[in-house]
């Protein structure tokens, strides 16, 4: 269930942002009250139970009449009150992870806004999207995009499988391919065969030679959850979070053969499997690798010490290949953020924290092998509430969803569409915060500019001009924000990339003649994704236009 936290009747909800979400992310109810903002209480708590939520048009007049017991913000002090519905009050903020309810609360979006969807993720986190995606640029950039395992998309792909598994055998190659369910989540479905016809080809699915020689630590195979957040969609903003999760099997690893590729604990690294292993909680297994989970940070350090791996390159690889996949479908992320806010200045409605899992073969070569929209939040370790808890926090701190005055904002909107040039430009609302200096000036420079250009207005051109001019201008001050805050916080921009003589976030690894080439190859590989993207819609149109005649 959703619902908002609204402080006070007489301005208190000015005071800190007002967020609402689903009641599954308790993640997200540790790091408000970290950052003092208002926000929920689970409504099992305070609302009368009923067999439907009421819509606000028509409301009970038991429910309209009846008030809440008062809580507090724990931090703050200030009311806390629950309401039903995020439709009955105007919120600052939403996540939500109930994947029904994203349409809705995007089409009602105001500019005072910012929802945790993006919309045309689905082209990232579906596994069935993200293979076909990846498989167009790497027919464009064999050599570029060559970070994720062999993969083919049944039933769409059955007959590139069958031709692919017998070159292999000619070869004398012995594959094992991994079958997983195109809506599967948490290990649930996954199974693994070396007979390629044991595969339905008329189920929905995708089919991922499976890797073979993992890097290993303390003999086990493990992979690595880390955090990605967009914030802004054309152009796309990246930035990876510098600390996630190592997930280990339970069992030692041994190459995969005809005795053991039905033991999932040897072979996945989910955490919802490997905890039902019946010695997940033994003690020799605490002693090696507490709970199946280490921190990155921790990973890396036992890397370094035992096993003299230079860690910082490593880091560098899976921040190259996470930047390549968002590339991988930044046209389809554009596109679909244009068609639902044709009109929006900041590109900063949504944002997104996705979840990669990452894993490392024997030569440390990084491979992407899903990408979660939902990446859990739950805290079942100690290790989750200090991690998940700080990440959710960084996140909120980033993206900076600060209160304004709604009445002043929507009364700008009726305005600009309904007498254009006589809006009064020094109440524009802004998303950001400006207690920055940084941020401050550069606001107070788009404030200046708006008052001058209005003045020389005459006609509804003029202020198509100037709404132009101004969404540039809001991409800096979002920008500046951004760059403002990301020292608060433990994540680092990978894209726009970040050059070498930025010495407090630029990687330290990197010369400036690398940099240059790798912002080289970075664009040509937005330049395959729009060519890709084209040649897809040119076939889409072709199959339409057949079906027509």
């Amino acid at each position: 269930a959703l619902m908002e936290a609204a402080v006070g009747e007489t301005g208190e909800a000015e005071k800190a942002p007002c967020v609402i979400y689903s009641a599954k992310c308790n993640a997200i109810n540790v790091a408000v009250e970290r950052l003092g903002w208002a926000h929920l209480q689970r409504v099992e708590e305070n609302l009368p139970k009923q067999q439907d939520e009421p819509s606000p048009q028509n409301c009970p007049k038991e429910l309209s009449e009846w008030r809440p017991k008062v809580k507090r913000n724990k931090v703050t002090g200030l009311p806390i009150r629950a309401i039903p519905s995020f439709k009955f009050r105007p919120w600052t903020m939403c996540w939500v992870d109930l994947n029904e309810q994203t349409d809705q609360i995007l089409m009602g979006l105001k500019p005072y806004q910012k929802v945790n969807k993006t919309p045309g993720m689905c082209e990232l986190v579906r596994k069935k999207r993200l293979g076909v995606n990846l498989k167009r640029l790497a027919k464009i950039l064999p050599d570029v995009y060559d970070f994720f395992p062999k993969t083919w998309v049944i039933p769409r792909e059955k007959d590139d499988l069958l031709r692919d598994y017998a070159q292999m055998k000619k070869k004398g190659m012995k594959p094992i391919f991994i079958c997983k369910p195109v809506s599967g989540a948490r290990g649930n479905g996954i199974w693994m065969t070396k007979d390629v016809y044991k595969i339905d080809p008329c189920a929905s699915q995708v089919v991922q030679r499976y890797l073979n020689s993992p890097h290993l630590i303390h003999g086990r195979k493990f992979d690595m959850r880390v955090y990605a957040l967009i914030t802004c969609n054309n152009p796309i903003r990246v930035y990876v979070y510098k600390e996630g999760i190592a997930r280990f099997a339970t069992e030692k690893y041994t190459p995969a053969n005809d005795n053991n590729l039905d033991n999932l604990y040897t072979h996945l690294t989910n955490y919802s499997i490997n905890k039902m292993h019946k010695d997940f909680f033994s003690k020799s297994s605490k002693k090696e690798i507490p709970s199946g989970k280490w921190t990155i940070s921790r990973l890396f350090k036992f890397m370094k010490e035992e096993q003299k791996i230079d860690t910082r390159m490593m880091w560098a690889r899976i921040k190259d290949v996470i930047l390549k996949t968002f590339i991988s479908v930044s046209p389809m992320l554009a596109e679909r953020y244009k068609g639902l806010f044709p009109n929006d200045y900041t590109g900063g409605l949504c944002f997104e924290l996705v979840g990669f899992d990452i894993m490392l073969d024997s030569e440390l070569n990084a491979y992407v092998l899903e990408v979660n929209r939902n990446p859990s939040l739950n805290m079942s370790t100690p290790l989750d509430v200090t991690l998940k808890g700080d990440v959710t926090a960084d996140t909120l701190r980033l993206v900076n969803p600060m209160p304004v005055d709604r009445t002043r904002t929507e009364g700008f909107i009726k305005l600009a569409m309904t007498r254009h040039i006589q809006a009064d430009p020094t109440r524009l609302p802004s998303n950001f915060s400006t207690q920055h200096p940084k941020v401050e000036k550069s606001w107070q420079e788009v404030r200046n500019a708006n008052r001058k250009a209005l003045g020389k207005m005459t006609n509804v051109h003029d202020f198509k001009k100037w709404l132009d001019k101004r969404r540039i201008a809001a991409h800096t001050v979002r920008e500046t924000a951004e760059d403002a805050l990301i020292p608060y916080t433990n994540y680092e921009r990978i894209y726009p990339l970040v050059p070498p003589e930025d010495k407090k976030t630029a990687d330290q690894t990197e010369t400036e003649e690398e940099f240059k080439l790798r912002a080289t190859q970075i664009q040509s590989c937005f330049k395959a994704a729009r060519e890709a993207w084209r040649d897809e819609l040119g076939q889409e149109a072709k199959l339409q236009q057949r079906g027509d005649d």
